[in-house]
């Protein structure tokens, strides 16, 4: 575990109930969800908003009942103003920049997921960060779902024994005979590796939660022809830890709702579904009989019953926010920064991923038929999709 890193202001340690003065970097639609947590959870705050386009930081500085100007240059408002936290929410290939001229200048970082596009580049990010002793998190978001939680609060507990193996399959398709993300313009098509970049912070960072640091690193892709220019559309990952072994998935061709995580420990497992935020523990009592065998199926098909009614009620009632995850770890973030505690993601987390990140761009380019024909996007344009 990481020593909390403890955030300053002017050398003395910030006040719990001091106005933080917050720019956010990018008014694409994820930056709804920061900003509706940060008016619910974290206040108080002093918001500026800030868009390569000037016209989507005003439609939704109109939204969110903003009364201060909007701007255009992130570089320029960075600079001219000291800032508590910056939240950067544009594509990937701008988040470096950013991020680096936000902590020299005194704010702590929220960037949006994958932090940058390298190994290199994040551990450039962390060592400016302790240099100016300021907070970098990355929004891996999966981490911070309820039913993951739960899951990881079950661990804890140390009455499954420890965590052996773990794999995670995530889908991500759209509607049927659509292009993802809505089409080829969009910049996650301009990403080394295309829209599976962006995706891979998901599974990444769980599987990397529950093992460690992987020691050895297997990448496998392919392009089914489901995805524009060639692009790898299936993707398998598997880690050798010190703790053990861990695989994900993601494919193009399944629905969100295939989204689950199988964890193996030494007492029992845990299955995640994270399509419908159910966790299910089960423990292993040696060989099953018959009537255990019969049972074991009706009582976990109950649980995914209660599991996914429980859902729809949340949604039926508006309790139900889309990017849970999201907004869980914005207000821990902010929570974190007021009281000087570590980052609700860790340096370790961020670095494992940004090296499975670094191997899976390495074997895809390898392989790739992908040739963009497009322009590529100014690196402060608004994020369109978290």
């Amino acid at each position: 575990m990481e020593k909390p890193s403890k955030v300053y202001e002017n050398g003395q340690n910030m006040k719990n109930n001091k106005k933080l003065r917050v720019a956010i970097i990018g008014c694409g639609n994820i930056a709804s969800d920061h900003i509706e947590t940060i008016k619910a959870k974290c206040e108080p705050v002093e918001l500026h908003l800030c868009d390569k386009n000037l016209e989507a930081a005003q439609t939704l500085g109109k939204k969110v009942g903003l009364i201060l100007p909007v701007y255009e240059d992130a570089f320029q408002l960075i600079s001219g103003k000291e800032f508590n936290i910056v939240h950067i929410l544009t594509p990937p290939n701008s988040h470096y920049e950013i991020a680096k001229h936000a902590i020299q200048n005194g704010a702590n970082v929220l960037v949006e997921k994958p932090m940058v596009l390298s190994l290199e580049e994040t551990e450039k990010l962390y060592q400016v960060s302790e240099k100016m002793n300021r907070m970098l998190c990355v929004d891996h978001s999966l981490l911070y779902m309820d039913c993951v939680l739960k899951a990881l609060e079950m661990l804890k507990t140390g009455t499954l024994g420890r965590v052996i193996e773990a794999h995670c399959f995530f889908g991500h398709a759209e509607r049927r005979k659509s292009i993802p993300y809505g089409g080829v313009s969009h910049w996650a098509y301009n990403l080394p590796g295309g829209p599976l970049t962006n995706l891979i912070t998901h599974p990444a960072s769980l599987v990397i939660q529950l093992l460690g640091n992987p020691d050895s690193i297997n990448v496998m892709c392919d392009a089914r022809n489901l995805m524009p220019y060639g692009l790898s559309d299936m993707l398998d990952i598997s880690i050798q830890t010190s703790k053990g072994h861990g695989s994900f998935s993601i494919s193009m061709a399944h629905g969100n709702s295939s989204r689950y995580v199988n964890i193996e420990c030494e007492k029992g497992s845990i299955y995640v579904d994270l399509g419908h935020q159910l966790a299910i523990v089960k423990f292993h009592k040696g060989r099953l009989g018959f009537l255990s065998k019969a049972l074991s199926g009706f009582v976990r098909g109950i649980s995914f019953i209660n599991g996914t009614t429980s859902v729809i009620l949340k949604v039926a009632t508006g309790k139900m926010k889309k990017n849970p995850g999201t907004r869980e770890l914005v207000a821990r973030f902010y929570h974190a920064v007021r009281n000087n505690l570590s980052s609700p993601v860790s340096k370790d987390n961020a670095l494992a991923v940004a090296k499975i990140l670094d191997k899976f761009i390495e074997v895809n380019n390898s392989k790739s038929r992908h040739t963009p024909c497009h322009t590529q996007l100014n690196p402060v344009e608004a994020e369109q999709e978290s």
